[in-house]
């Protein structure tokens, strides 16, 4: 395997030289409390949480959290090692100063990027958008259809219709979906949504219960699975 290379662009670097600006102490402090965590979150809000507990500074928790799931990502779709990933960058740095900034942080990012929640949170995100085709955006469009006589001159009548329109994309961009649907389609549709959401909430406190480990529901939020 060859030596990882990897080209970020300004912004990126200014983030990453903005979270060598943190205290080293409690950034070290932030690496013991992961560890200590008995219940881990699953989402990164969750994580987000954790890092302000330590930090006590919600502007470097985003940017340090930031890039620490981005780049954890990468570690994933690469198949690379944190290690190899934080000496890359360092390579990437153009000037001395920059690298030694660097450097000050280099072994907490490398043991954030390795921590269990972070994994954790970096796994239930990829596990949750892990398909061909991702849905942007769903909504009913509601019509009123005009029914007019043989010359089109008079209204005698009109029709109720309706459109679930979807919006979606995939590995060729973004693309829409339009399916007509009759009232008994939508009473339908909302009854196994409601069955889903019963079901996805049986299953993971079942899980919880069971297991003693977290459960994430794909799309919830901590505040929701509280």
């Amino acid at each position: 395997m060859g030596t990882l290379k990897l080209k970020p662009n300004a912004e990126q670097l200014g983030q990453l030289l903005l979270c060598a600006e943190i205290d080293e102490n409690k950034l070290a402090g932030l690496v013991s409390h992961l560890a200590e965590l008995a219940s881990p979150p699953l989402v990164p809000d969750g994580l987000l949480k954790e890092f302000g507990k330590q930090l006590g500074s919600l502007e470097q928790s985003e940017t340090l959290l930031g890039q620490v799931l981005s780049l954890s990502m990468l570690v994933r779709d690469s198949d690379s090692k944190p290690v190899e990933v934080v000496r890359a960058l360092r390579a990437a740095m153009e000037s001395e100063e920059d690298k030694q900034t660097w450097d000050t942080i280099a072994a907490s990012f490398q043991a954030l990027m390795e921590s269990a929640p972070v994994r954790l949170v970096t796994k239930a995100m990829e596990l949750s958008y892990d398909y061909s085709n991702l849905l942007r955006g769903a909504r009913i469009l509601t019509d009123l259809r005009p029914l007019f006589d043989e010359d089109g001159a008079e209204v005698e009548g009109a029709v109720v219709t309706h459109t679930l329109r979807f919006e979606y994309s995939s590995d060729d961009g973004r693309h829409e979906l339009s399916i007509a649907m009759d009232l008994s389609d939508i009473e339908r549709l909302r009854d196994q949504c409601d069955r889903s959401i019963v079901k996805a909430k049986t299953i993971r406190d079942r899980f919880v219960k069971d297991t003693r480990r977290p459960c994430l529901i794909s799309g919830e939020t901590e505040k929701q699975n509280d």
